[in-house]
């Protein structure tokens, strides 16, 4: 038998060179290297054989992918995955006709040898999602580390949004016509065109952190929930602020933009603003069985629905003075998001139990649907209706997930 032939054990390794040793002796065979007498210009991370154990494949710091003769020792074609940090190549795998490797960013690529190139990517977050909104099929996703992401809901592909990104925590997200406004744990805003999804042109700062915010398309109104105040944007100009004797927490603009409702973080009250101009003016304070997180108006502007720090489900009747709707709905557990239906029919929460909770607005005495373990794997963030029946949701296990609800 040719060497090659033999059981042969390969290594590589930080110092650049991949090395073949006789698995039953330990003798050294030979070594994988170009005319610099290294296999690659960056460590070694990984790799792999075809399946005829003729050819390997290896994964480099360098940001290059090679394929090798096994038998020659030399290199028969380099693929260059890159210039940044995050295209460095941490591993790969050879499967049959089938050969991808794994970018330091997360991203995972099919590569064609045979064309020397890459064919597929599939993209994704390598940190907790913090949140999501959708428009028109696609779910916007910003990540605890900064990364923002557009997911195709029908084909599962992912693009990743260019430009000056945010470089931390993104906090939370809105969509205002056709921009993504973003806000971040160092407390600055973007607004970035969904048709260009290149971040950075446009930005602005608060004061102190944000818990939530929410926008009116049809105003240019924007209104921040920062410690213990309100500030208000127009078209992307701050023209107001507000102190508060309270922490504010969960947010939201009525449809017709007039009232803005806003939760206290450590009291169960709802406080009633209205929008008058460039100014808010309290005119309601209204006692709720537990403190709110998300606060939602529907769409059609009947209802105001929260998720709570308990395991209440807070439904309330607008057109009644925002009376409580008797429901028998709940969750095990302290809920993070809630969103209604784009019909206002259903209203869906979920959070740390990992579970999602649909109730009917107009049959409130009616059991809720229930989705058990939406993301087994960690706590639920953001959840959102892409059509009548299907919800999108985020996590901290890093997925998103579809779901289809049959009514």
């Amino acid at each position: 038998k040719q060497w090659y032939q033999r059981r042969v054990a390969i290594t590589a390794g930080s110092d650049k060179r991949v090395l073949l040793f006789d698995g039953k002796t330990g003798d050294e065979l030979g070594e994988m290297k170009d005319e610099t007498g290294l296999a690659h210009k960056g460590g070694v991370m990984a790799l792999s054989y075809n399946t005829a154990g003729t050819q390997l494949l290896t994964a480099s710091a360098d940001k290059t992918v090679r394929l090798w003769d096994i038998e020659t020792g030399n290199c028969v074609s380099t693929m260059e995955m890159g210039a940044e940090i995050a295209d460095q190549q941490l591993g790969c795998l050879w499967a049959g006709e089938y050969a991808a490797s794994v970018s330091f960013s997360g991203d995972i690529k099919y590569l064609d040898l045979k064309s020397n190139s890459v064919t597929k990517v599939l993209r994704g977050h390598q940190k907790s999602i913090e949140t999501m909104e959708v428009k028109n099929g696609k779910i916007f996703t910003s990540s605890f580390e900064g990364r923002s992401s557009i997911y195709d809901a029908e084909t599962g592909e992912v693009e990743y949004f260019t430009g000056a990104s945010h470089k931390n925590k993104v906090l939370d997200t809105k969509i205002s016509g056709d921009t993504l406004v973003s806000v971040d744990l160092n407390n600055k805003i973007l607004r970035t065109p969904l048709s260009s999804c290149e971040m950075g042109g446009e930005s602005s700062s608060v004061p102190s952190n944000v818990t939530f915010f929410d926008v009116h398309s049809g105003s240019g109104i924007e209104v921040y929930c920062c410690d213990k105040a309100l500030i208000l944007f127009k078209d992307g100009t701050e023209v107001f602020s507000k102190d508060l004797n309270f922490a504010p927490n969960g947010c939201t603009i009525s449809p017709c933009g007039t009232v803005l409702a806003v939760g206290a973080k450590e009291d169960p009250k709802l406080y009633l603003y209205d929008i008058e101009g460039n100014s808010l003016v309290q005119r309601q304070e209204i006692s709720l069985s537990a403190a709110a997180t998300e606060i939602k108006f529907s769409p059609n502007g009947k209802f105001l629905g929260a998720a709570t720090v308990g395991r209440a489900i807070l439904l309330l009747d607008v057109e009644k003075s925002y009376k409580p709707v008797q429901h028998c709905w709940s969750t095990s557990s302290k809920s993070i998001s809630c969103s209604f239906s784009p019909d206002s029919s259903y209203l869906a929460v979920a959070g740390i139990d990992t579970n999602i909770v649909i109730g009917n607005t107009s049959k409130p005495m009616e059991p809720s649907i229930k989705i058990l373990r939406a993301h087994p794997l960690g706590t639920i963030t953001r959840v959102r209706w892409l059509d009548e029946k299907t919800i999108a949701s985020t996590g901290s296990d890093m997925q998103v997930r579809q779901h289809t609800i049959s009514v």
